[in-house]
């Protein structure tokens, strides 16, 4: 129960906006409340007079409603909301233009709930709609004026819709304008219903039990809200109602023994959880990750951001590229930034939500812990898997030093091209942004078959266009650099992998360093209509070079004799110079050491293609 503490904290902490919307149109909803979609909008009198209705616009259908335990999880059953409802529970009249079952029963349960509330003394908008309601003449109004059509039986036609929703199920809203009424008198905005209500309502609870959030003994709830996600989430948090399978069998002899959840503390955090998603949630591919600070602190918003949405908002001028500057430079953006986390008591709460069926939710992940703790970690995560990257921001092709954007790092593993863009199935997207989680929030060593998969894809260019094969190269440095890191905490060993180190002589790193200079001598002789179309022999033989280094080096050297000859005396020269730098670091034992060449290998090739290009006019003084 960690997390509904957590979340009651953050209710409580929030109460100035209850009933309010934000600069976003969200509210946190008061407890015994929920939204529905309304397709009909009734106007009465303060006395309860007809004066008209519309249809409601899909654009402002979102409807604060009040709820009862039972009606807020309904499913099935009669189960009347106390105030706004479908059109089977307000009108009496139903039944004389639907052939529905039970519509009377449905009026009548609706109307003897309402009169509980008028009679325990109410809000002046609440007694003006009984008054309306119990005339039973609903359906018989909205024909008369068009808002419902009527087939030539006098039924209400099956096939008209109300903004995606028939005629039928239609659900009403009431708005009341009259003389004494200041403003536009919309109930569902109105927050002295809201109070009048929740009075009301809680002292109706009967049964009390040890609640598990607070530790009190309070009224206590077996129903609990869904809605969590989207107005259209059936999926709950807490759920015992199964009685037959096993959600508690075999553990307990009751639900009561499993769980027991005090009714206001329930509400407030499922309430203040679906306004937190609504918020700032990321919800994609079926998972939902919140992150927030309880004292309503600006938070950084990890999932959705790059290091250059992280670190450098509003500023046109980058931080310094390489190794320890970069580390510095990105240290005090993020820190400036977010400094109120430098103080110990701010924290920072990130929680994952995951549909573990059609109607249950289950939580993948919660962690709270020090503002100034995330902080360190997602600064590390940010310049341990970063690389000099080419992406594309506002439009424009720049390279950029940063850490990639999770989802990119799941595309480059495991994605497929299609239509010259990146795919992967959404579950398996939703189960590797899940592993990669811990890595971002709590500095968790990378997994290693995340980097493989995405070494392996960088093996395979001829598989990818252009922008997507460098993209994949990229992204797979910077998880090779991240797992070197993780490797080396507090050893020494780590490389500054950035930066091309002419002394390393590791037999992976040097054959990537060759690879690198047979692609560039190759390049070089393309004209400017083949480059960027033309494929060289490099890239046909990646994979073979990390599967069997000498055999595809042999090949390579003799595919590459034709290029050769076409560079003019100075590439040749430099070219030369570059392939006995290499070759004189390679030990004769490990250059006829067999077996597979292991992620240095892109590494390597990464860093020595890079150099190469920069080296470009002095090849051609040469």
């Amino acid at each position: 129960m960690g997390y509904m503490q957590v979340l009651n904290e953050t209710y409580e902490k929030s109460r100035s906006f209850i009933g309010k919307r934000d600069q976003k149109g969200f509210v946190l909803l008061p407890i015994a409340h929920s939204t529905q979609n309304a397709q009909i909008e009734v106007v009465l009198g303060l006395s309860g007079e007809w004066k008209g209705a519309r249809k409601v616009e899909k654009a402002e259908a979102v409807t604060i409603i009040p709820v009862t335990e039972d009606s807020g999880s309904r499913s099935s059953g009669i189960a009347p909301h106390p105030l706004s409802d479908k059109l089977c529970y307000l009108a009496g009249d139903y039944g004389l233009y639907s052939k529905r079952n039970k519509s009377e029963e449905f009026y009548a349960a609706y109307l003897k709930q309402l009169e509980q509330w008028v009679d325990a003394g109410c809000h002046d908008y609440v007694k003006a709609i009984y008054s309306y309601v119990k005339k039973g003449s609903l359906i018989k109004d909205l024909i008369d004026t068009e808002v419902l059509l009527i087939d030539e039986s006098e039924n209400l036609r099956a096939d008209v819709k109300i903004e995606g929703v028939v005629q039928a199920d239609a659900f009403v809203r009431f708005c009341i304008q009259s003389a004494g009424v200041n403003g536009l008198g919309e109930v569902w905005k109105e927050t002295a219903l809201y109070d009048d209500y929740v009075n009301y309502y809680v002292k109706h609870f009967e049964k009390m039990d040890l609640d598990y959030i607070t530790g009190q003994n309070m009224a206590v709830s077996e129903k609990h809200p869904s809605k969590i996600r989207n107005s259209g989430d059936k999926a709950k948090l807490i759920s015992s109602n199964d009685s037959f399978g096993f959600t508690y069998r075999g553990r307990f002899s009751s639900k009561e023994e499993a769980v027991s959840v005090g009714y206001i503390p329930s509400q407030q955090a499922h309430n203040v959880l679906r306004w937190l998603i609504q918020r700032q949630g990321y919800r994609k591919y079926g998972m939902c990750v919140i992150t927030w600070n309880p004292e309503h602190e600006e938070v950084p918003d990890w999932m959705r951001e790059d290091t250059f949405d992280l670190a450098y908002v509003g500023q046109e001028e980058f931080l310094p590229d390489l190794g320890e500057n970069y580390a510095k430079g990105l240290n005090l953006a993020v820190r400036g930034r977010f400094s109120q986390f430098e103080d110990p008591s701010k924290r920072i709460v990130v929680l994952s939500l995951k549909g573990a069926t059609p109607g249950r939710l289950s939580v993948a992940y919660f962690q709270q812990m020090k503002g100034s703790d995330f902080l360190d970690n997602l600064i590390y995560w940010h310049t341990s898997c970063c690389w000099k990257m080419t992406y594309k921001k506002s439009g424009i092709l720049k390279n950029y030093t940063m850490a990639p954007e999770p989802e990119d790092i799941v595309r480059a593993a495991y994605g497929t091209e299609r239509n010259g863009l990146l795919h992967v199935d959404d579950e398996w997207m939703e189960d590797v942004l899940e592993r990669l989680i811990p890595c971002m929030v709590e500095r968790k060593d990378i997994p290693k078959d995340i980097v493989k998969a995405a070494f392996q894809n960088a093996l395979r260019p001829m598989a990818f266009g252009n922008y997507n094969r460098k993209k994949i190269m990229d992204i797979a440095c910077a998880l090779i650099q991240k797992d070197h890191k993780d490797r080396y905490k507090n050893k020494k060993g780590e490389h500054d992998e950035m930066s091309l180190d002419r002394t390393r002589d590791e037999r992976s790193y040097l054959y990537g360093r060759l690879l690198a200079v047979y692609y560039k001598m190759e390049y070089d002789t393309f004209t400017e209509e083949e480059k960027g179309k033309r494929e060289t022999n490099a890239d046909r033989y990646r994979s073979m070079m990390v599967k069997a280094p000498e055999k595809a080096g042999v090949i390579l050297d003799e595919k590459i004799q034709p290029y050769r000859k076409k560079l003019s005396p100075g590439k040749k020269n430099f070219y030369q110079k570059e392939m006995q730098e290499i070759s004189n670091l390679f030990d004769l034992n490990k250059k006829r050491t067999k077996g597979k060449l292991n992620e240095e290998f892109l590494i390597a090739y990464n860093c020595q293609l890079s150099e190469l290009w920069k080296c470009k006019d002095t090849s051609e003084k040469e």
